[in-house]
């Protein structure tokens, strides 16, 4: 019991401390608002951010099934990525913004990720060295992007993936997505009562096992893929290793698969059957950079990850190999032929970091007779091993935080659009349209409870069209005619606009209702 409390502080401490780095960019980005200048509220993806909180306005509102806010089309609300629309439903019944409601569910489930991740590890290996520095690789663990900056690599078309591909590294998945860490969760813990299964028998943990897979259905419908890989692999290395066919087990894989069917189904014909939906998932489209980016982007898990999986191999350790289809599934899947390839991704520095640890073990209980000093030093190269795998996650920090006091661009915008939005806060009804560039549509969807007319490359449907009318009206090429076909009811005019044209040129519909030094709103009459 004393070891125990004394693991769970340890844990709890580790953990803190994290989240804590992780929150960093955040502190500084708030410390960093000026009268001028105001923090997005993120310090990656901003776009998606966008997403997000407008999802959570939607479910302050009192939605309960998702329709896309950043296009105008009539579309059938659907019930699927309810994570953000259930999360609004907390803020109002918290009475906090979304934003601190944002903070606050990154933190909360921050930690259970941690804490499934690590009760993971505790299942596969008996040495606690062995646990924790696999632990704080599979969380910090990254690749060789800090390396290519340094050596010149070219930032456009693709830069190095450490600093982009959010759902392939723990830290960077849950330093800014709550979601992201929820469904990591739902993946580690499915996996930790599969391997209880595989110990008691006891059906209650498949129970929950097709419960988490189920759940995960509802809020990443593809997330689960790799570990129903995984599984499906454990069952056949069981049979394998057994020399006979365990029909619990296989019944086992068949009653996860069959609880999945169900949203499966009704995730695949709205996404596919629906007129609307199934643009959204043509435009839906996170392809895989070429697979050299995926060689340096994990370069640190390739040295050791390979000889743990030979291990496995060789000792027919079915919880390491569980974790090895994983890692598989999730590779391969990245180039299956489908538009969302690299969210397959998601959480795969877990099974490489254990595999990692396992196979440096490996290699250092391989050479020890010959060089004794290797055993009593078996931490220290632990340690440096988890330390260098790391630089690109604490570099991808510690640089965000350190730019905040720059104002960068995409990350700050003019707190003349913070009063503006204020206004329309108050003056404005939920869910109508609003006219205005792609980068205030953004800050607005999140800083309000309007919808947009055009904002996202995903969610507006037929994005570069209604992008171009966006810019062909504010450069007065359109038709007086064209704003009264539209459900816009309010036009925007800021410092972003200003960059389209330097002078709006409103029409007889328009009616201005307020301004500030670089913002104005017009109300459109119709």
């Amino acid at each position: 019991m004393k070891n125990n409390s004394k693991e769970f502080l340890a844990f709890t401490f580790a953990a803190i401390l994290i989240l804590g780095f992780s929150s960093l960019p955040y502190l500084s980005g708030k410390v960093s608002e000026t009268d001028a200048y105001v923090f997005r509220g993120i310090y990656a993806d901003t776009t998606d951010y966008s997403v997000h909180l407008s999802m959570m306005q939607a479910g302050r509102l009192g939605d309960w099934a998702y329709q896309m806010r950043f296009t105008t089309e009539e579309h059938q609300p659907a019930f699927i990525r309810l994570f953000y629309i259930l999360l609004g439903h907390i803020s109002k019944l918290l009475s906090l913004s979304v934003e601190t409601t944002f903070q606050l569910a990154r933190w909360f489930f921050g930690l259970t990720a941690l804490l499934a991740i690590k009760n993971l590890f505790h299942k596969i290996f008996s040495d606690k060295t062995l646990l924790w520095f696999s632990f704080l690789l599979a969380v910090f663990g990254s690749g060789l992007g800090w390396l290519q900056l340094l050596l010149g690599a070219p930032l456009k078309p693709i830069s190095p993936i450490d600093f982009w591909l959010i759902d392939a590294y723990v830290l960077f998945s849950i330093s800014l997505f709550p979601a992201f860490a929820f469904t990591l969760t739902l993946m580690a813990w499915a996996l930790n009562l599969f391997f209880n299964f595989l110990e008691r028998g006891k059906w209650s943990d498949i129970a929950l096992v097709g419960g988490l897979a189920a759940l995960c259905q509802l809020f990443n419908p593809i997330a689960f893929a790799p570990i129903d890989v995984a599984i499906a692999g454990a069952t056949f290395f069981i049979w394998i290793k057994n020399k006979k066919l365990e029909y619990k087990v296989l019944l086992a894989l068949i009653v996860i698969g069959l609880t999945q069917i169900p949203l499966l189904t009704y995730n695949y014909s709205i996404l596919s059957r629906n007129p609307f939906w199934s643009q959204f998932t043509i435009q839906n489209e996170t392809l895989s950079p070429p697979l050299k980016f995926y060689f340096f982007g994990l370069a640190s898990f390739w040295l050791f990850a390979p000889l743990g999986v030979f291990q496995a191999l060789k000792e027919r350790n079915i919880k390491m190999l569980t974790l090895c289809f994983w890692a598989i599934a999730g590779l391969l899947l990245a180039y299956a032929p489908v538009s969302i390839q690299r969210r397959f991704l998601l959480g795969i520095t877990i099974p490489l970091g254990a595999l990692s640890i396992y196979g440096l073990n490996f290699l250092i209980n391989r050479i020890a007779p010959k060089v004794p000093a290797l055993a009593s030093r078996k931490g220290l190269f632990f340690f440096t091993y988890t330390l260098l795998a790391s630089i690109s996650s604490l570099f991808l920090i510690l640089n965000a935080s350190l730019s905040m006091p720059r104002h960068p661009e995409k990350l700050f915008y003019s707190r003349d659009i913070k009063l503006a939005a204020s206004w329309l806060s108050e003056n404005s009804k939920p869910n109508e349209f609003i006219l205005a560039n792609l980068e205030t549509s953004q800050i607005l969807a999140q800083e309000t409870a309007l919808k947009v007319y055009v904002g996202h490359e995903m969610e507006t449907l037929f994005f570069h069209n209604k992008e171009k009318y966006m810019q062909e009206y504010f450069l007065g090429e359109l038709s007086s005619e064209w704003l009264a076909q539209t459900p816009i009811k309010w036009v925007f005019y800021g410092p972003y606009e200003n960059k389209i044209t330097k002078k709006i040129r409103p029409n007889a519909e328009l009616r201005l209702v307020y301004e500030n030094k670089s913002v104005k709103i017009y109300a459109v009459d119709k």
